[in-house]
């Protein structure tokens, strides 16, 4: 009986140490969180020397916590979610929460090759002719939409959207709402004689 109470009381005091980090480190440091798009499938992931890992994949619409950003030669960011083990930027959108009180959402401009990003006209249906959002600005996010290739894309204005792979924000995104017709185009449907064209692909960043 005394053993049983001795072995109850070393857990519970184990389990209150635990709580007592956790609580700690998530009130000192900035968490970035990695969530995977939507509607993609299963996110693949990479070692650091850009090796695709066969073995292991990462469901949609989970949120990971992130180490290290690396950057490729190429330009394209890849996050550390585990040892060794990187998520693309282009299978994910990016938050880096800065404090847990209820803030507006806003995004950030953080474009492939900091030269800022292109905004989609949802009337027109495609790239809007106004200029590029610089790169560093800060913008308020509105209604955030995914569409049928599983791009997630976020309003800064009327009708103006952003491709989420661009921008880093101050909190985790909401459950996007599905619209299967929002920029879309025939020649990026892997439905097609041709090959799905990724966001950055697309725009030739």
């Amino acid at each position: 009986m005394k053993s049983s109470k001795l072995v109850t009381l070393i857990a519970f005091l184990a389990m209150a140490t635990i709580g007592g980090l956790l609580t700690s480190q998530s009130d000192v440091k900035a968490v970035k969180i990695a969530t995977t798009t939507t509607r993609r499938g299963p996110a693949k992931l990479y070692t650091s020397d850009g090796t695709e890992i066969t073995d292991r994949a990462l469901s949609p619409n989970t949120e990971w916590a992130v180490g290290k950003i690396i950057t490729r030669d190429n330009g394209d960011y890849y996050y550390q979610v585990a040892t060794n083990e990187y998520l693309s930027y282009e299978d994910s959108t990016l938050s880096d929460i800065q404090n847990p009180v209820q803030q507006p959402l806003i995004g950030t401009v953080r474009s492939r090759f900091h030269d800022g990003t292109v905004t989609i006209d949802k009337n027109l249906g495609g790239i809007s002719p106004t200029p590029r959002l610089p790169e560093g600005s800060r913008w308020r996010i509105g209604q955030c939409l995914v569409n049928t290739f599983g791009e997630i894309y976020v309003e800064v204005a009327r009708n103006t959207y952003v491709p989420a792979v661009h921008m880093v924000f101050n909190q985790i995104l909401p459950n996007p709402t599905y619209d299967v017709g929002f920029f879309y185009q025939p020649f990026r449907d892997p439905q097609s004689a041709y090959n799905y064209t990724s966001i950055d692909g697309w725009f030739n960043f």
